[in-house]
């Protein structure tokens, strides 16, 4: 026999020997899939996929804006008790999230910022940490001591930022909050406010009923500026804003020089922030429900400005809202009427994909105005607060007297097709509001040396950031606080948001630009909204055959009661006739009937959702497995064919 007759037979040897291949091939795979995990922990380590909808666990180039302009390392400690997430379920996922997060900025950060994560188990030198800082300590059911869930920040200088507790109800805005976080502790001071206009939000010496100067106190938005920031009072006549100003509050500027409008005018084309509140009736210097005198209406606006940027707010109407409207005392003081030029807005009148209005529950306006960007203006409008749909646009002239008139008002109230925007945040270039150089000096004003301009600017350095309000009575205490005595101490009592609305605004612009641009980002959580679509497909089919059972019932059952309770003239029942009587099971037989009906109803308005959750139960529990089974019978049956076929060939 020759070499030649026996090459072909060991080839059909290994041909049919598959066992050995598959195995060798397992093997290598198997080397293959540990060498690739090694090389990707070492050389991947910072490379993430994210495959949410809503990228929940990517960072927005906004913070990582702020992450390139760390200068010195932030340390940022998460203090997370287990058994939390053990207890509460929902809060084992948040803290995941929340981690993995955390996880992203010390990667993206090239080590500016160091990750500390502790579990503060009772007893121990780390929940004495935990509270050292003032991280907020729940107590938990079925658990010795308390539990966290807080975040504490320290930078080199020891400041200290803090998150108390991570609510997941605030988890659209986590990143907003961690990147706020962060540029604080980077930036290492919190800013000053520069308050500037005639409202007088610090407090101000009137004339008293005796005829005596008093000291009236300071608003209590002014206490809440000063939780958060360093507070400065301008002169109504300065003629330049101080330098160390971060952000300036203009209120009721219905008194400056063209002077002082110069001033704010280079102040914010240099780069400053601002909040400015305008209105064109000013219902807190205007009196109690009244205009005052005819030809005396109280308005402000900042008109060469706005005429510059493209901004327009009329100061001859005011917003009239009757689905958002508060209620007044009526003219027979006995009884309440809907008010419409005062509004308190609350839901879908707030901007929710924004952090300074996404959790304020309300907000109260009184006779605002309106914003509105004028046809080819270089702004962009951001609405933060908008009326209902159905507003309408009320003539100034209409709230001028003594007496306002709430019933012509709502009488005369036609809905309209627009919703108007009350507050908005404001951003683009633009140009200076006095081409012609700085304005001459007002009569009567003295030039201030010290207030030279090295450049006087035409336009803006960079698109400008201010937040425009078109309501001055948004920051008075009348319109949204009660006060009350508690032990000798007057204690304000909110009754709306303004507070947090204004602390929220200046909290943002503290920030840098990039803060601005986080918008809210999206929940982890994911409704079935098949299943919720699903409800209100029933509940709209079946609502009105309830209704239609539910009024039958009811009444039957009078026509029941009326039958039993008929009195005679002694006051006791009456005896009923035998066509009553059989009249009176009827009645009962028809309300048993009406009732199973509708529990019948009841029933059906759930059949639909229970048999889609049955549905999806098969599908993740028992129909994947049943196909993976599937496919494997039918590979093999495939294989086993395939090596048949093949064994009679080479037979």
């Amino acid at each position: 026999m020759t070499t030649s007759d026996l090459a072909p037979s060991g080839a059909g040897t290994a041909r049919r020997d598959p066992a050995r291949l598959t195995a060798i091939a397992l093997a290598l795979l198997a080397v293959l899939f540990v060498a690739v995990n090694v090389l990707v922990s070492f050389t991947l380590t910072t490379q993430r996929l994210d495959l949410t909808s809503d990228k929940l666990y990517s960072l927005s180039p906004a913070t990582q804006r702020v992450l390139d302009g760390i200068v010195e390392p932030v340390t940022l400690r998460l203090f997370y008790s287990k058994q939390l997430g053990t207890k509460v379920p929902s809060y084992g996922v948040y803290a995941e999230r929340v981690q993995d997060v955390l996880r992203e900025y010390a990667n993206r950060s090239g080590g500016k910022v160091v990750l500390e994560i502790y579990d503060p188990t009772p007893f121990t030198p780390v929940e004495d940490r935990a509270v050292s800082y003032g991280l907020q300590q729940i107590p938990l059911e079925g658990t010795d001591g308390t539990v966290f869930f807080g975040l504490a920040g320290s930078n080199m200088t020891d400041d200290i930022e803090t998150i108390p507790f991570l609510q997941p109800d605030r988890e659209a805005f986590l990143e907003y909050d961690l990147t706020k976080m962060i540029h604080s502790l980077s930036k290492g001071w919190i800013g000053k406010v520069g308050i500037l206009g005639s409202m007088k939000l610090d407090g101000e010496v009137r004339m008293g009923q005796m005829g005596r100067p008093e000291q009236t106190p300071p608003m209590v938005v002014a206490e809440r500026i000063k939780e958060i920031l360093e507070v400065q009072t301008l002169d109504s006549d300065i003629q330049k804003i101080p330098e160390d100003i971060t952000i300036l509050l203009i209120a009721q500027p219905s008194n400056l020089s063209p002077r002082t409008l110069f001033a704010v005018d280079q102040y914010i084309l240099g780069g400053g922030k601002a909040a400015i509140f305008v209105d064109p009736f000013a219902e807190s210097q205007a009196g109690a429900m009244t205009g005052g005198p005819m030809g005396n209406v109280p308005s402000s606006t900042l008109q060469p400005l706005f005429d510059a940027w493209g901004l327009e707010m009329p100061t001859d109407q005011v917003v009239g809202d009757r689905f958002g409207a508060r209620r007044v005392g009526a003219r027979d003081g006995r009884s309440f009427i809907t008010y419409v030029p005062w509004l308190l807005l609350r839901g879908p009148n707030l901007e929710r994909n924004s952090p300074i209005t996404a959790q304020i529950d309300s907000l109260a306006v009184a006779s605002a105005g309106y914003l509105k960007a004028k046809d080819g203006a270089s702004i962009k409008l951001d609405p933060l607060v908008r009326s209902s749909p159905g507003s309408m646009l009320i003539d100034v002239k209409e709230l001028l007297g003594p007496v306002p008139e709430p019933e012509k008002l709502l009488r005369n109230y036609v809905a309209g097709p627009e919703r108007f925007t009350i507050a908005a945040m404001v951003t683009g270039n633009v140009k200076t509001g006095f081409p012609d150089g700085r304005p001459p000096l007002a009569d009567g004003q003295d030039d201030d040396p010290t207030a030279t301009f090295d450049t006087v600017l035409t336009e803006s350095k960079q698109p400008i950031e201010a937040i425009v309000v078109a309501d001055t009575d948004v920051l008075t205490d009348r319109f949204w606080v009660q006060f009350r005595e508690f032990y000798g101490r007057r204690v304000a009592v909110p009754g709306a948001g303004n507070g947090d609305f204004v602390a929220n605004a200046l909290d943002a612009l503290t920030g840098s630009s990039a803060l601005l641009d986080l918008r809210g980002q999206g929940s982890s959580y994911r409704p079935f909204e098949v299943i919720e679509q699903i409800k209100r497909e029933a509940d709209r089919k079946f609502q009105a055959k309830e209704q239609e059972l539910r009024e039958t019932l009811t009444e039957t059952q009078k026509k029941l009661d009326a039958l039993r309770n008929r009195q005679a003239g002694t006051g006791g029942p009456v005896a009923l006739s035998e066509d009553e009587r059989r009249q009176v099971q009827e009645y009962q037989r028809q309300i048993l009937r009406v009732r199973s009906e509708l529990r019948g109803v009841q029933r059906s308005l759930r059949e639909d959702v229970e048999r889609l959750e049955s549905k999806v139960l098969f599908a993740n529990i028992a129909l994947m497995p049943i196909l993976v089974a599937v496919f494997a019978i039918l590979l093999a049956v495939w294989r086993v064919r395939r090596r048949a076929r093949r064994t009679m060939v080479e037979a």
